[in-house]
């Protein structure tokens, strides 16, 4: 569906400091070594030293965003297939504010250039953030069909191996801050995306038992699930069918040639039967 978006004025260069503390697993530890006592005075002059220093240091690792990395970024959501996707997450559970933004920081750690700002890796990186911040698993499996088309069942341990593939590209740093995140958003704070607050129904590690009402991944042709909790009505709409959107047919060849691509990129026998209970061997 697409969104008003309003127009979002970034600045050039924008620079966001993480803590460092998310390197510290690649740190190595400096040897511990024992000095003998010094005079007080020696003391108080290193203390006062130190603090001098201190002030001098810089804060920790940082993000340097570029404008025109920001705007590859924000271009995304110009995307039908992506703009019908968030329409579909109605309640944030697979794509709030915050798994948007550690979409973003994916990116920038794993340098990507402006063109590989597409829509597969866009999946990818947000089902890495589904991973790493959610508890409830089957939810981020519906990212499949609509990364993958129709042949999603045959595709997605594809999907999974370049999932693997960001994971190492960013050197293993998944983990994203708080902090981090509210700033990736302080940049341009008006886009509609920044605005998709998840309710506090779906907040918290909440599992669901009632296995008989759960039919993940549903896809694109598939009408939202009715929430009970927030009281939100799901509404069938046929996928391309957005006001900018040509024709449905040319959503699903976009779907389609995705999928090709992503079978490309590996040698993988496909003429086995899928799988029938995707929660094996789903990561």
């Amino acid at each position: 569906m697409r969104h008003n978006q309003m127009y979002c004025e970034t600045p050039p260069t924008v620079t966001i400091h993480v803590k460092s503390g998310s390197n510290r697993s690649h740190q190595t530890r400096k040897p511990i070594s024992l000095k003998r006592p010094i005079l007080k005075d020696s003391w108080e002059a290193s203390e006062n030293n130190a603090q001098n220093n201190k002030s001098k240091r810089p804060r920790g690792p940082c993000l340097i965003i570029q404008r025109q990395e920001m705007t590859a970024f924000f271009k995304l959501f110009d995307d039908d297939l992506i703009q019908d996707f968030l329409w579909m997450d109605c309640c944030c559970k697979i794509a709030d504010k915050y798994l948007l933004a550690m979409t973003f920081v994916y990116f920038k750690r794993a340098k990507f250039t402006i063109n590989e700002h597409t829509r597969i890796n866009f999946f990818i990186a947000l089902y890495l953030a589904n991973t790493v911040e959610e508890d409830e698993e089957e939810a981020k499996y519906e990212i499949f069909p609509w990364a993958l088309g129709k042949n999603w069942r045959k595709l997605f341990p594809n999907f999974l191996k370049l999932r693997d593939q960001l994971w190492d590209r960013i050197d293993y740093r998944a983990i994203v801050s708080r902090r981090c995140c509210e700033e990736v958003m302080a940049i341009a704070p008006t886009h509609y995306i920044w605005q998709r607050e998840r309710s506090v129904h779906h907040s918290g590690a909440v599992r669901n038992y009632n296995r008989d009402e759960v039919h993940l991944p549903r896809g694109p042709s598939a009408t939202p699930v009715d929430c009970s909790l927030c009281g939100k009505k799901g509404r069938y709409v046929r996928l391309g069918l957005s006001s900018s959107s040509s024709s449905s047919s040319d959503t699903g060849e976009l779907m389609e040639k995705d999928s090709q691509e992503l079978h490309s990129a590996f040698s993988v026998d496909t003429a086995g039967d899928p799988p029938h209970t995707y929660s094996q061997g789903m990561a």
